[in-house]
């Protein structure tokens, strides 16, 4: 099987691996180096550098709609198109390049999650269970059959380091899977249930709502671990959860009240319930154990987290 790969995020490394070990790898696509850190040099995508090492061809265009790129691909004579967390959206024209079918691989069960996001909102929203699905693909975002799903559950302790470690590392199974039910004609289905939208996040939906009930905030927190961080303020300054949980003990103090702290941690009131704050970051400081913050910082009982920078 001759294969072209799209895709920039390191999610999608082992499923490479896989490609590379079963089938011909012919190249793969990947987003254009960019400025990064506080020096902003370039910095290539996980795919590229993997790429790299392993010999493979990598094409990086800046519009993948450019005549010459897609000519380029028409070279390949490709077989079969996968694409897993590329970032852009593939035109006619690319999807219908390969003499079999295009592919991708997205994590969640859809049609739930569709969009850029899917682990973030998952986890954000509470589920309990997410998976893979590969699907064929359209010019509308995740609306193409599905050729194989699987379920995954989604453990309390997960935040979005783990989980999509998890699905990461159970991806490549699931694909060729796929591109096996594929080559033996096996017709893909349609989607079936009601869709939802995982959009990109923003830095405000880091913002913690003390109104909402504990749990709430827990999952928010593991959501938005990676980026944008879930924040608040106290005393005017900003300040960083990085893990917490959530304790079905009724208060009766106002949202973000600190209720009480011992020597690991910070207990908060919220909208519902009670949430133990166990790891935080101070702005301008390394991230901290509760024990390390209470020791630095004069926190009292009674002093209140808030949503607005306000001395």
């Amino acid at each position: 099987m001759r294969i072209i790969y799209f895709g920039s995020d390191a999610f999608g490394i082992p499923s490479l691996e896989k490609l590379k070990e079963k089938y011909n790898l012919l190249c793969v696509i990947t987003a254009p180096d960019k400025p990064a850190g506080r020096g902003m040099k370039l910095s290539c995508t996980a795919v590229k550098n993997w790429a790299q090492e392993n010999h493979i061809p990598v094409y990086q265009p800046e519009d993948i709609s450019d005549r010459n790129f897609i000519q380029t691909l028409k070279t390949f004579s490709p077989e079969l198109i996968v694409v897993i967390s590329y970032g852009k959206i593939l035109s006619e024209e690319i999807i219908k390049t390969p003499s079999l079918i295009s592919i991708n691989v997205h994590p969640s069960l859809l049609p739930k999650y569709r969009g850029p996001a899917p682990m973030e909102w998952a986890l954000i929203n509470g589920e309990t269970e997410t998976g893979i699905s590969v699907i064929t693909i359209k010019s509308k975002v995740d609306t193409g059959d599905i050729i194989k799903q699987q379920k995954f559950p989604i453990y309390s302790t997960d935040d979005i380091f783990l989980l999509r470690e998890r699905l990461s590392k159970n991806a490549p199974d699931i694909l060729i899977e796929s591109i096996e039910d594929i080559r033996r004609g096996i017709q893909p289905q349609p989607q079936h249930g009601t869709p939802s939208y995982a959009r990109r996040l923003k830095k405000e939906d880091g913002l913690i709502r003390w109104n909402q009930t504990a749990l709430e905030i827990h999952n928010l927190i593991r959501g938005v671990k990676e980026w944008p961080g879930a924040y608040t303020y106290l005393d005017g300054k900003y300040i960083k959860i990085h893990r917490a949980s959530p304790i079905q003990e009724e208060s009766n103090k106002e949202p973000g009240e600190i209720i009480k702290f011992d020597k690991c941690y910070i207990y908060v009131a919220c909208g519902n319930g009670v949430l133990k704050i166990e790891e935080l970051q101070i702005e301008g400081k390394k991230r901290m154990s509760a024990s390390e913050f209470l020791n630095g910082y004069p926190v009292k009982k009674g002093n209140k987290f808030s949503e607005k920078r306000c001395l």
